[in-house]
């Protein structure tokens, strides 16, 4: 069942900024937030038992 979300250049916006430009301050949930928003304002799915399935791992700062 999928639940529509209205969408806002607001939500668009943050979410794109996150991915396309992600700090240290960032937790992986946040990022994977704001992909699956960026997928859905695309028409795409995003399939819960597959991410579950998917470790999350942190991202190593290369200074």
């Amino acid at each position: 069942m999928r639940f529509p979300i209205p969408s806002t250049p607001q939500r668009r916006a943050d979410a794109l900024s996150v991915v396309s430009n992600p700090h240290p301050s960032h937790r992986p949930s946040l990022r994977l937030l704001a992909w699956a928003t960026l997928k859905s304002e695309r028409g795409q799915t995003v399939c819960q038992r597959r991410l579950q399935a998917q470790p999350v791992t942190q991202l190593k700062q290369v200074t």
